[in-house]
């Protein structure tokens, strides 16, 4: 099992990365167990929809369910958001665990690890209620459950992309094929992904068409553009892992996050 140096919840998901949220790594607030942090990503199921959106089903290479983790966190009577400079106080203690807490209230926070090998990792979770409290006379340990809604582990720091034109490949890292690319067309043209199996065309634009294919959304100058988009198959929009060979008829922009399970 590997094991990571340091968390941080919260913070703002740009390209660059994740930033701001708040580092765990101190006497005030630590993780105890970095076990059940990793969890385990959900057995995929038969066909997985996107409600209300066309184009949303995905059938044949399936995708997998949410991912359920336990963040077991031990807090101490140290200093105010997690400093060591003020009074420890027994009221600390609870000021200490009602700010942890309070930083996975926020629906979809950014849990990020900082790997061994200088690497970050992310996922998006939401905390359910925390259980299994204990509180001995000068600490406290508790397991947060949390639930991803994506199974896989995304690159932390600055995300990848590629300008493609003509024939082509997309090289993508990790151990986990990645399904929500996002694809900026210049205009009219067909994206064929040959590895994969799979292509769609724009057609009737007049500028840029943007493809989110983990929203399942087309937009056209910020505007739905969903009848811009023909595919040639019911399960479309992916990159395996390695070496895609690709071609397009228009200059196309592909960013994607690299993926580990």
């Amino acid at each position: 099992m590997v094991e990571c140096n340091d968390l941080r919840l919260g913070g703002t998901l740009t390209g660059t990365g994740i930033t701001g949220g708040t580092s765990i790594n101190s006497a005030a607030l630590e993780v105890v167990d970095w076990t059940g942090v990793y969890g385990y990503p959900g057995v995929a199921g038969n066909i997985a929809q996107v409600s209300g959106r066309p184009g949303g089903i995905i059938s044949g290479d399936m995708l997998g369910r949410p991912r359920f983790l336990d963040l077991a966190i031990r807090a101490t009577r140290s200093g105010p958001n997690f400093t060591l400079t003020a009074p420890t106080t027994p009221e600390q203690l609870v000021d200490n665990t009602d700010t942890f807490l309070g930083l996975l209230t926020v629906p979809e926070t950014y849990l990020e690890l900082d790997m061994p090998d200088s690497t970050t990792r992310f996922l998006s979770v939401t905390a359910l209620d925390p259980f299994s409290i204990a509180q001995p006379k000068r600490e406290r340990t508790m397991t947060v459950p949390l639930i991803g809604d994506w199974p896989y582990w995304r690159e932390g720091g600055n995300q990848q992309s590629d300008t493609i034109g003509g024939a082509d490949s997309v090289v993508i890292g990790g151990n986990a094929d990645v399904y929500d690319a996002v694809m900026v067309f210049a205009g009219d043209g067909t994206f064929t992904n040959s590895t994969a199996g799979w292509s769609i065309t724009i057609t009737g634009s007049a500028g840029a068409v943007t493809v989110d294919l983990g929203n399942r959304t087309v937009t056209e100058g910020g505007n739905p553009a969903l009848n811009r988009l023909r595919r040639t198959r019911r399960d479309w929009g992916w990159f395996n892992v390695g070496s895609n060979t690709v071609t397009t008829s228009v200059s196309t922009v592909i960013t994607w996050r690299t993926q580990w399970v």
